[in-house]
């Protein structure tokens, strides 16, 4: 079973976040929080959205008019380490959507950050020739389920334009999401929380989703998922590993790498 990361790590040493990363057989490009608070989730999505100007969890006009592709510390050296297959993710449009608080130009800044999104994936495809895997996060799906129609719009778009040729499309959200709006999402691999659903409706979810599930055995603290693979042929924790210690990541890789 194949293995990645979710999204985020806890190292304030860059070099030991990427040795962390690629200990696991597809490396992830994190994000690394503790070394700049811009790297998380939101912040990095909304930080230099051409026009707008991203400050103490607000959004106001008046910002930078210039486009740019999400940054990531540890971009430079992940590309000029990374050989094949490889993962990235990064906020979703539901999530932040609702971030912005019924902000006057919130269609706008969502096409903005879907320029931003290809603008990155372009900038990736110019360092390395392989597809990777590119997830969503969606920690806010449970609380808008019924705007799921405008994340698969927000795939679709992605999936059409040629900078995500060949990629593969996840969804990560670490509320409890019902597998009806999971199994009507249009994504390749869906990466979930087993610790909050019951053990009937996990099994449920694994027979419907079938190869398309991540397998997660553990959390981001290490803690065992009660829960057996079915037909998943990836794997990873349950959620970003931000604020994990270092004692739980070398049990995390632990779990993982025994699989």
């Amino acid at each position: 079973m194949k293995t990645f990361l979710i999204g985020s790590l806890p190292h304030r040493d860059l070099n030991a976040a990427l040795e962390y990363s690629f200990s696991f057989s597809i490396p992830t490009l994190v994000t690394l929080p503790k070394m700049d608070e811009d790297e998380f989730m939101v912040d990095q999505a909304l930080r230099e959205i051409d026009g707008y100007i991203y400050r103490g969890h607000s959004l106001r006009s008046g910002g930078p008019v210039y486009k740019s592709a999400l940054r990531f510390l540890s971009a430079q050296a992940f590309f000029a380490r990374v050989s094949g297959a490889y993962k990235w993710q990064a906020c979703g449009p539901l999530t932040l959507t609702a971030s912005l608080e019924d902000h006057p130009d919130t269609e706008e800044i969502l096409e903005k950050y879907f320029e931003k999104i290809i603008l990155t994936q372009e900038s990736f495809n110019a360092k390395s020739a392989a597809a990777p895997i590119f997830f969503l996060d969606e920690p806010m799906l449970a609380f808008c389920e019924k705007q799921a129609v405008s994340l698969g719009a927000f795939l679709k778009k992605l999936r059409a334009h040629k900078a995500f040729n060949g990629v593969t499309f996840g969804l990560h959200s670490c509320s409890k999401v019902s597998l009806e709006t999971l199994s009507s999402l249009d994504f390749d691999l869906f990466s979930i929380d087993p610790g909050l659903y019951l053990k009937d409706e996990l099994t449920q979810i694994q027979q419907v989703l079938g190869e398309r599930l991540v397998f997660a055995p553990a959390g981001s603290k290490g803690e065992l998922h009660a829960y057996a693979p079915f037909k998943e042929r990836y794997a990873s924790c349950s959620c970003g590993q931000a604020l994990s210690s270092q004692d739980e990541l070398g049990l995390i890789y632990k779990i993982l790498s025994e699989l």
